[in-house]
């Protein structure tokens, strides 16, 4: 009986110190990029694959798939870093929202060949958060969050939306 209790302190103290070590070797990471869509055809980065099959208002079960743009700014004309390529069914009866999954695939920089996962709840209005739930390359084993705001959207099919990204790797 005497050896359990002994033991047991010293299974905590390695614990601990395996989690604080892992936490020192960390660092943070803010990205600040432009998802650029299109959902109007013949260049549309964003798609209806599944439509809703009951008389829902709104698009109860629809379900679009992205490969949209990355850009280092607003303008269609600023560099092009990536892609953010996922799916998003909306997913409630009572209003517009989708449960997006999101990849951010890095094709230039210095994360070139690196993406970040990002899962979380969509909705109109206001700032959208999502959870970073991994990544690949300099961000292996990531997590942390992104936070984005709509910044234009107009009726011929262009969504221009602004992230920061903060990343534990």
């Amino acid at each position: 009986m005497a050896y359990s209790c002994s033991f047991k302190p010293l299974l905590l103290f390695l614990l601990f110190f395996i989690a604080t070590s892992q936490a020192r070797d960390s660092i943070t990471t803010h990205l600040h990029f432009f998802l650029h869509e299109n959902y109007i055809s013949p260049n549309a980065t964003s798609i209806t694959v599944v439509n809703s099959t009951n008389n829902n208002p709104g698009g109860f079960g629809r379900i679009w798939i992205f490969d949209d743009e990355l850009r280092e700014g607003s303008s269609a004309n600023s560099k092009l870093i990536g892609r953010a390529q996922g799916m998003a069914p909306e997913v409630s009866l009572s209003q517009r929202a989708w449960s997006v999954l999101i990849d951010f695939v890095f094709t230039d920089g210095e994360y070139n060949g690196s993406s970040l996962t990002a899962a979380g709840r969509a909705t109109f209005g206001g700032p959208i958060e999502r959870s970073i739930i991994g990544g690949t390359g300099k961000f292996r084993m990531a997590r942390g969050y992104t936070i984005n705001t709509l910044q234009y959207g107009d009726l011929a099919g262009h969504v221009i939306a602004e992230y920061d990204a903060y990343v534990v790797h």
